[in-house]
C-alpha cells in the first residue's frame, strides 16, 4: 500500500472503541483549550472584518459562530472560528506538525457534526484522526517545509481537517484518500504573513478547506489517488523535493498514537512557542531576583537553530507583530511583569520603555541546541536567557521544563489548564456559562452531540 491508502484506511476504521482509555481525557483537554483561545480572541478588533466577510458571502446555515446567536453554514462557521481561534497566537501544538492542530480540526468538526450529527465519542474518534493526520503529516514535510517558507498550521491543517470530518461522517478508505486528495489542493500558507492578519486567516481558510474536501467528497467530486507521496505530490511539493521516509512513518501511522506521545503542549503566552520558554525565564528573574526593566543593560537570548524561521521581527510595529517577536515578547515581559492579551494592544507595542528594551534583545544560537531535533518537542523549545544589568552584575536562567500549561492530573482536566480556560472565557462568557461550558467538556464522550457542547459559547 502506499502512504495515502495506509493513512486513509487508519483513519476510516478508527472507533472510540480502539482507543485507549487515556485518549478521551487528551482530546477534553484539547477541545478546552481551543475553547479558551477562541474565546481570547472573541472581541479582536481584526476578527470583525471575517464577520462582516461571512455575514456577507456565506449563507446561514445550522453551525455555531463562537461568540454569536447566529448560525450560519458549516464553511461559514468553520472559517470565522478557525480565524478567531488563531488569532491571539494562544493555541496547542503537535510537535511532529510543528503547528497548530486544534484550531483547524475542531472548527471544521464541529460544523459538520452540527450539521450532519455525530455524539461524543465519534467527536473524540474524529479529533484524535485529524490529529494524527496532521502529526504525520507534518513529519513527512518538516522541517524543510518551513525552511522554504511555509506555514505549518496552514499546510498542513487541511489535510487533519479534511481527515477528521472524514471519520466522523463514515467514509469508507476510499472517501477518506478522495478527501485527503482535494484538501491536499486547498493547502497554501506562506510564512512571511507571521505578524499580519493573514496568519490567524491561515488557520481559517484550512478549516474551511478541510471540511470543504470533505463535503465535496461525499456528493461525489473526485480527485488524484495516492496525493500524498505520488511524485508532484503534496510531500515532493511541500519538502521541495526532499520528503522525509514514507515507509518508516507509515508503518508509526497510530503507533504510537501522537495524541499521547508525544502529545498536545498548551501555551501559557498567547505568543509563538518558540518563545514561551524565554518568557518563563525572564518572569522567574523578575520576580525571583527582583529584576527591573529600567535596570536592563543587555538581554541575551540563547536557542534553537529554527528561530531564525519564525521570531525574526527586531521592530515589531502591532501587537500581532509582536506575538511572533522574541524581542518584543522579552521587553514586555520585563515591562509588565506578566504577558497576557492585553500585551499585545497597540499602545503597549508603542511603549517608550518597552521599545528601548527590544533594542537591547540579542537572538543567538544555543551551542547545545544546534542539532536537537525539533519534532521531539520539549527539549527543542527550551532556551537560556542571560540578563546583563546596568550595575555590571549578569543574572541567568535556563529553562528546559515547565513552559507549557499541564494538560491533565490523572484523567482529569489540570487546574492550570482550567484557569486558562477561566481567564480568557471571562472576556465574553458569564461565569453560569462558563461553569456549564466547563460541565459540557468533562462529560464529552456521554454528549449526544457538537449542539449541546457548543451551545454555552452563544451570546
Amino acid at each position: 500500500m502506499s502512504f495515502t491508502k495506509t493513512l486513509s484506511a487508519w483513519i476510516a476504521g478508527l472507533r472510540y472503541e480502539n482507543l485507549p482509555d487515556a485518549a478521551a481525557p487528551w482530546v477534553k483537554a484539547a477541545v478546552l483549550d481551543y475553547f479558551a483561545v477562541a474565546l481570547a480572541g472573541c472581541k479582536a478588533e481584526g476578527l470583525a472584518i471575517v464577520r462582516r466577510h461571512v455575514a456577507t458571502q456565506y449563507a446561514a446555515g445550522e453551525a455555531t459562530m463562537i461568540g454569536e446567536r447566529q448560525r450560519m453554514s458549516e464553511e461559514a462557521a468553520a472559517l470565522y472560528n478557525g480565524t478567531m481561534a488563531h488569532w491571539e497566537e494562544y493555541d496547542d501544538a503537535t510537535f511532529g506538525m510543528a503547528g497548530h492542530p486544534s484550531v483547524v480540526i475542531m472548527p471544521a468538526l464541529f460544523a459538520a457534526a452540527e450539521t450532519h450529527g455525530g455524539d461524543g465519542k465519534r467527536l473524540v474518534a474524529a479529533y484524535v484522526a485529524g490529529l494524527e493526520t496532521c502529526a504525520k503529516a507534518g513529519r513527512l514535510i518538516n522541517p524543510q517545509s518551513i525552511v522554504l517558507g511555509y506555514h505549518p498550521t496552514a499546510i498542513i491543517g487541511t489535510l487533519g481537517a479534511a481527515a477528521a470530518v472524514s471519520n466522523l461522517l463514515g467514509f469508507d478508505a476510499a472517501a477518506t484518500e478522495n478527501a485527503l486528495g482535494i484538501a491536499a489542493s486547498y493547502s497554501s500558507g506562506l510564512r512571511p504573513q507571521l505578524g499580519f492578519m493573514v496568519k490567524p486567516l491561515h488557520a481559517g481558510l484550512a478549516a474551511r478547506g478541510g471540511l470543504a474536501a470533505a463535503l465535496l467528497t461525499k456528493d461525489g467530486f473526485g480527485s488524484a489517488r495516492d496525493i500524498i507521496e505520488c511524485r508532484h505530490g503534496y510531500a515532493n511539493a511541500f519538502s521541495g523535493g526532499k520528503p522525509n521516509d514514507f515507509a518508516a512513518l507509515e508503518a508509526k501511522i497510530g503507533n504510537p498514537l501522537e495524541i499521547l506521545d508525544p502529545g498536545i503542549a498548551f501555551k501559557i503566552f498567547p505568543s509563538n512557542f518558540h518563545t514561551q520558554a524565554g518568557i518563563v525565564a525572564v518572569l522567574r528573574m523578575v520576580k525571583e531576583d527582583g529584576v527591573r526593566a529600567e535596570d536592563v543593560e543587555r538581554v541575551r537570548c540563547l536557542g534553537n537553530h529554527m528561530i531564525q524561521h519564525s521570531l525574526w521581527n527586531d521592530d515589531p510595529q502591532s501587537g500581532l507583530e509582536g506575538k511572533l517577536s522574541l524581542h518584543y515578547c522579552i521587553a514586555a515581559a520585563l515591562v509588565d511583569g506578566q504577558l497576557e492579551v492585553e500585551q499585545f494592544r497597540e499602545e503597549r507595542v508603542r511603549d517608550p520603555l518597552i521599545r528601548d528594551i527590544i533594542r537591547r534583545v540579542t537572538i543567538e544560537p544555543h551551542p547545545d541546541m544546534a542539532k536537537l531535533d525539533f519534532t521531539k518537542g520539549k527539549d527543542f523549545l527550551g532556551m537560556e536567557v542571560v540578563i546583563q544589568l546596568k550595575d555590571g552584575r549578569t543574572l541567568s536562567r535556563h529553562i528546559k521544563t515547565g513552559f507549557s500549561v499541564p494538560a491533565l492530573e490523572g484523567a482529569e482536566l489540570h487546574p492550570e489548564l482550567v484557569d486558562k480556560f477561566r481567564r480568557n472565557a471571562k472576556r465574553v462568557l458569564s461565569e453560569a456559562a462558563i461553569g456549564e461550558c466547563l460541565n459540557r467538556v468533562r462529560a464529552l464522550e456521554r454528549a449526544a452531540g457538537a449542539r449541546e457542547l457548543l451551545q454555552p459559547l452563544q451570546v
